[in-house]
């Protein structure tokens, strides 16, 4: 089971990331397989939170691109 966000960091389909919450075992796969909606919504929220979170801090770099050796 995958829980995930995506996110466009600017106009163009160049910038896409994806924050994902995603099980590696069949119990874990069964926990967040059964949970109430409102937990799946939730987890999701938070979610919505870090990649907010996460797209702050990259975006400063998407107006200054770097080159990479």
């Amino acid at each position: 089971m995958i829980i995930a966000r995506d996110r466009y960091l600017d106009d163009t389909s160049n910038l896409h990331v994806t924050l994902s919450l995603a099980t590696r075992t069949g119990v874990m796969h069964s926990l967040l397989s059964n949970i109430p909606d409102t937990t799946r919504d939730a987890v999701s929220d938070i979610l919505v939170d870090a990649l907010n979170r996460v797209e702050q801090h990259l975006k400063v770099h998407v107006a200054r691109p770097t080159t990479h050796p």
